[in-house]
C-alpha cells in the first residue's frame, strides 16, 4: 500500500512534515493536499481564502472536512489524522499561527501532518525550523512524495498522464476521462475543456459548487468584475497555472454556463447519458485490486439513478 511505502518510516512521529518548495505559495500550494487526503488524512485546514470567495460560500476538490484553526482549535472531539497546509506568511502575519496545532498533536496518538512551502518553516514563537523538533520526521519534498505516488500509479496498471501538473487529483480526473471515453489527455487545459461534457467525473461536482446558488434552480455564471476573479484564484491555489491561463479557462467554464443552464447543475448531471455509460464502465475495475481502481470506482457510481 501506498500509506505504508510512505509512512512506514515516519510511524513514531507525531506531526509528519514535507514542503513543496514554490516560488510564490500563494499559488499551487494546494496541488498537494489530494496526496495527503489518499494517505488517509479527512480533516484539513488551511488559510480560508483558498477555498472561499470573498466572503460567500466555500468550495472544495474533495470530499474532506474544513476546518479554520487558530488559537479556538477546531478539531474534532476524536482527533483524528489532521492535514494543514500554510506558509511564512500566514504564520508569520496573520493571526492563523499552526503553533497551537502543533502542541495538540504532540499528546495525542493522532498524526499531524504539515505541508508548507519552506524547508525551514517556523511557527511563531519557536527557536529552530519545525523539521528539527524531536517530535517531528520529515517526509521530504512533495515532488519526492509524487514520485512514490507515481510508482504506485504505475503498479497498479495506471499512468499519470498530464505533463504540467502533480496534483494528484487532477490527474485522476484525467484517468477517468480516458478509460470512459478511450481520449487520452497530456495537459490541464485539455482536462477542462472536456469537463462540461463529463459530469461523470468527479472534477465536475467542484465546478457544479461554484456555479449553484442556494434558492437558484440550474447553474448559474459568475460575476465578472468578482466571482470570475475568485475561480482564477481557486484554480490557482491547485494547478500551476499563471494567471492567464487560469483566466482563459474560468472565463472559458462561465461561457459554457452562459450558453447552457444545465451544464455544471447537480441535478441535470445525473440524468446525462455519459453517467450511465461512466457507471456500466465501473464494472471493468478492480476495486480490491488497488485503493486506485476503488476510488475510482466510487467516483464512476456516486450517483443515485
Amino acid at each position: 500500500m501506498i500509506r505504508d511505502r510512505l509512512l512506514n518510516g515516519v510511524r513514531d512521529a507525531e506531526v509528519i512534515y514535507l514542503y513543496d518548495p514554490r516560488e510564490n505559495s500563494r499559488w499551487g500550494l494546494l496541488r498537494g493536499l489530494p496526496a495527503l487526503h489518499y494517505l488517509g488524512v479527512d480533516d484539513f485546514t488551511y488559510p480560508t481564502s483558498w477555498c472561499q470567495f470573498g466572503r460567500g460560500s466555500r468550495h472544495f476538490e474533495l470530499e474532506y472536512d474544513y476546518h479554520v484553526v487558530s488559537n479556538d482549535l477546531d478539531i474534532p472531539d476524536d482527533t483524528p489524522d489532521f492535514g494543514v497546509v500554510t506558509n511564512e506568511y500566514y504564520e508569520e502575519e496573520t493571526p492563523y499561527t499552526i503553533k497551537f496545532l502543533i502542541n495538540r498533536y504532540t499528546v495525542t496518538d493522532s498524526k499531524l501532518f504539515v505541508l508548507t512551502e519552506d524547508r525551514l518553516f517556523e511557527p511563531q514563537g519557536a527557536r529552530r525550523p519545525l523539521y528539527q523538533e524531536p517530535f517531528v520526521d520529515m517526509l521530504g519534498t512533495y515532488s519526492e512524495v509524487y514520485e512514490t505516488f507515481e510508482s504506485a500509479y504505475q503498479e497498479a496498471d495506471w499512468d499519470l498522464p498530464l505533463s504540467d501538473t502533480k496534483n494528484l487529483f487532477v490527474q485522476d480526473n484525467a484517468n477517468l476521462y480516458q478509460f470512459v471515453s478511450g481520449e487520452s489527455l497530456s495537459e490541464t487545459t485539455d482536462l477542462f475543456e472536456v469537463l462540461p461534457e463529463a459530469p461523470y467525473l468527479p472534477l465536475y461536482d467542484a465546478l457544479s459548487s461554484v456555479f449553484s446558488r442556494p434558492n437558484e434552480y440550474g447553474a448559474v455564471p459568475l460575476d465578472a468584475d468578482s466571482g470570475l476573479n475568485e475561480l482564477v484564484k481557486w484554480l490557482r491555489r491547485r494547478i500551476e497555472w499563471d494567471r492567464d491561463t487560469a483566466s482563459e479557462v474560468a472565463n472559458a467554464l462561465n461561457d459554457v454556463v452562459v450558453a447552457d443552464g444545465s451544464r455544471f447543475d447537480s441535478a441535470a448531471a445525473r440524468r446525462d447519458p455519459s453517467v450511465s455509460d461512466a457507471r456500466r464502465m465501473a464494472d471493468d475495475l478492480e476495486p480490491t485490486a488497488s485503493a486506485i481502481d476503488r476510488r475510482y470506482a466510487d467516483w464512476l457510481t456516486r450517483y443515485d439513478l
